[in-house]
This record gives structure tokens, C-alpha cells and sequence, in this order.
């Protein structure tokens, strides 16, 4: 799945009809092999698009692109996207990581996929020309139920992350923080979050096979 925040703003994943996401909904899509949506939030615009390559005993591969850009003059606002993947009852998941701060994959089990490996790759201008400047964090956490996926990624956030691109301003964001869990609550799966941090426009590709 996908959350994001536009710093300054509020923590979006799922999106209700009330929470003041302008528009979205899908612009074409075959229901089984290709889609591509598009969600307007406040001047941002997301963009996904997945592809599906069918084969073996599990569905095939499928890649998902992700593409970010805003609207209006003056500086965007930093924006941060969570990629996450979530257990629910069963399977099993193990980050990958690179340099110890970036979630670059995870490999994973279960009984509908059998074995899988999600990449995480990093993010790219808007056309997919050059890579991006970006700032990673990861959340690795116990989950009561993926109805309180929100709630955790909320209370595990906090505002000691610094964007530091070269040569320009440093800026303070609201990162996750590597682990974290609801008190109280049994868990029932795994949650592995991916969050990157960037100016937008931007690309990001996510992989699965």
C-alpha cells in the first residue's frame, strides 16, 4: 500500500470522501493487468500506474510507478511517501536494507505468493531521467490488524529527520521512526514501511516478483 504526507499537511492513506482530497479515481484499467489512477490533494498530484506480467503459479510479476508533481507556483512543500507492506494473520517478512537507512527490499513468504521479493527503487526525475535526491526512512513494526495501519504510522512519527540536499537548506520533517508497535494491542502481523522524502516532481518504481 501507499500513504503519504505533504509536510505541513496531514497523513493520507486511505482516501474518504470528506478529508478533503479534491479528486480521484482510475483513468483506465483492465481490472486484472494495467491501471493507471490519479489523486489530487491540495496541489499535489499522484499518479500510479501498475503493470502486470502474468506466469508461474502465483500471479506472474507486476511493477507500480508512482509519479509526483505539484501544481501552482513557489516551493513545493517536502513530501514523503510510505510504500508499505503488511502481514495480516500469516507469512513472514525481512527487510533488505541499504546502508542501513534505506529499505531497498523485502523478501517475503506466503501462502497465496509462496516466495517474493518486493524492490524498492530509488526515486528518479519526473520522466524517469536522473536520480533524485531523497532522504529514507524505515519502520519495522508488530500490527493488531491492518485497520490500525494509519494509527501506527502516525504515532511513530516524529519531527527529528533533516532533509539536507547539497548545497542547500536544511529542513526538519516528520520521519518514522525504525520501530515501533500500538501498547497494548496483540499483534496478528508485520508491517515494513518505506519512506521516502523529496521535492517534488519525481518518479518512483516498486517491483514485485
Amino acid at each position: 500500500g501507499l500513504m503519504w504526507l505533504q509536510h505541513g499537511g496531514n497523513l493520507r492513506h486511505t482516501t474518504e470522501q470528506n478529508d478533503g482530497v479534491s479528486r480521484y479515481g482510475w483513468l483506465m484499467h483492465d481490472g486484472e493487468n494495467f491501471g493507471v489512477q490519479e489523486i489530487r490533494d491540495e496541489g499535489l498530484l499522484l499518479r500510479t500506474e501498475f503493470v502486470k506480467q502474468p506466469g508461474g503459479d502465483h500471479g506472474g510479476d507486476w511493477s507500480w510507478r508512482v509519479t509526483a508533481k505539484t501544481e501552482g507556483k513557489g516551493p513545493a512543500p517536502l513530501l514523503s511517501l510510505f510504500f508499505y507492506v503488511a502481514t495480516d494473520g500469516q507469512g513472514t517478512l525481512r527487510p533488505v536494507l541499504e546502508n542501513g537507512t534505506r529499505l531497498a527490499a523485502v523478501a517475503g513468504t506466503s501462502e497465496e505468493l509462496g516466495d517474493f521479493t518486493l524492490t524498492f527503487l530509488p526515486p528518479t526525475g519526473e520522466g524517469g531521467e536522473g536520480l533524485k535526491y531523497a532522504s529514507y526512512n524505515f519502520l519495522a513494526a508488530a500490527v493488531p490488524g491492518l485497520h490500525r495501519l494509519t494509527d501506527l504510522v502516525r504515532q511513530s512519527l516524529r519531527e527529528s529527520s533533516v532533509f539536507s540536499p547539497p548545497g542547500r537548506p536544511r529542513r526538519r520533517f516528520f520521519g518514522v521512526s525504525s520501530s515501533g508497535g500500538l501498547p497494548g494491542e496483540p499483534p496478528r502481523g508485520q508491517l515494513l514501511l518505506h519512506q521516502v522524502t523529496l521535492e517534488p516532481p519525481a518518479a518512483l518504481e516498486v517491483t514485485l516478483e
